[in-house]
């Protein structure tokens, strides 16, 4: 036989045509078979077949078990196959696409409680939070009867606490979006009833915690848990499906018909109130007076003591950075009375600052005051 470095280009052609049609002859003779090939490549039963659907039919596989005296807390859940129902398995044929994560250092976790409510505030996204508070649970023994990460909300079964001989107890999680970009509000809602009580995994849910001294501890101990694994957990893992939670914050500045900035907040009332005053004493401007049911700071301010960019992008405790170091104020520069005040609106609440009645600040410094509000609110 001749090499192929010894054939002419016309000869390995006249070579070539005749094993093509053998070769096409020979496919016509077996039955359902594309001459082309094309089933075989992209067909139902082909190499590189439409497969997008195909994790709706995924099966649970059985938890790793770590070895006892080791460490797994890193080890995720990161595709939680839902229960979908008949009507909704269209809206998941697509799925969703894992966006990138940064991590970041120094993630804060804190608890904020006024009167009876109490929630956590974590400087990481909802789809981030979400799989750390099933770990959590995980950690306590306790199983997850229902979860809905697109809404935000999950569900324990009923377990007993450590020597509680009296009543069972199940918990709501709700897991929100913060006021800030990229942060989570986290909040609990307790149902207890008698041990002998018959009980069923659908129940009516109260409007508030059967016992608000119960749902406390329980969220302290997650808070806790949360801050314990915040850098550990460093964009190893995220929810696809919370990531339907909107990750934008929500507090935004507004301009007024008359040209006056305020600062709107899509939350309740209680919640705003306490986040300003929060914010205002952790920007370090001083609170001379407050009246929650009239919604007034009454503050002294020292304009440009902070270096605020108005046109930076807002986060999470990170964007105000003064002349004498971290929320703290120049004593050298002379502070000037502001009202803010808080104003409830057809379901948001505004915010707005007013000069004192000196006449020795302009509408800018009290636009600086509501800037750094804005970008220290949680």
């Amino acid at each position: 036989m001749l090499s192929n470095a010894s054939m002419k280009p016309g000869s390995r052609l006249q070579w070539l045509l005749p094993l093509m049609s053998m070769v096409l002859s020979a496919c016509s003779l077996i039955p359902d078979v594309d001459v082309l090939g094309v089933n075989r490549i992209v067909g139902e039963d082909g190499v590189f077949r439409d497969r997008k659907a195909e994790y709706l039919e995924a099966e649970t596989i059985p938890r790793t078990l770590i070895p006892t005296g080791m460490d797994g807390f890193i080890i995720d859940d990161l595709l939680i196959i839902p229960e979908i129902p008949d009507n909704g398995r269209q809206s998941f044929l697509d799925p969703p696409r894992p966006e990138v994560l940064e991590g970041r250092t120094g993630r804060e976790v804190v608890i904020q409680r006024m009167e009876l409510n109490a929630w956590i505030v974590v400087d990481v996204s909802p789809s981030e939070v979400w799989p750390r508070i099933r770990d959590y649970w995980n950690q306590r023994e306790v199983e997850i009867a229902f979860e809905n990460p697109t809404e935000g909300r999950m569900e324990t079964t009923w377990f007993i606490q450590d020597d509680n001989v009296l009543t069972r107890e199940k918990i709501r999680v709700t897991v929100d979006t913060g006021f800030q970009d990229n942060s989570a509000e986290i909040r609990l809602l307790h149902m207890q009833v008698p041990q002998a009580t018959p009980v069923f995994e659908q129940v009516n849910w109260p409007t508030s915690s059967i016992d608000n001294d119960f749902a406390y501890a329980e969220l302290t101990r997650m808070s806790t848990y949360l801050a314990d694994v915040a850098d550990l957990y460093q964009a190893s893992s995220a929810s696809f499906l919370a990531r339907n939670i909107s990750s934008a914050g929500k507090a935004s500045l507004v301009t007024g018909a008359d040209g006056s900035q305020r600062l709107q907040l899509r939350s309740d009332y209680d919640r705003s109130w306490a986040a300003v005053g929060r914010a205002l004493r952790r920007a370090g401007v001083e609170v001379v007076e407050e009246d929650s049911s009239a919604g007034i700071f009454e503050v002294l301010y020292s304009p440009g003591s902070e270096n605020i960019d108005a046109e930076e992008s807002p986060g999470f405790l990170k964007k105000v950075v003064t002349i004498n170091g971290l929320f703290s104020r120049d004593a050298s520069l002379p502070a000037y009375p502001f009202r803010v005040e808080i104003r409830r609106l057809a379901g948001i609440v505004e915010v707005l600052v007013i000069p004192g009645e000196s006449g020795e600040v302009d509408a800018e410094s009290a636009s600086m005051l509501l800037r750094l509000i804005r970008n220290t609110i949680a």
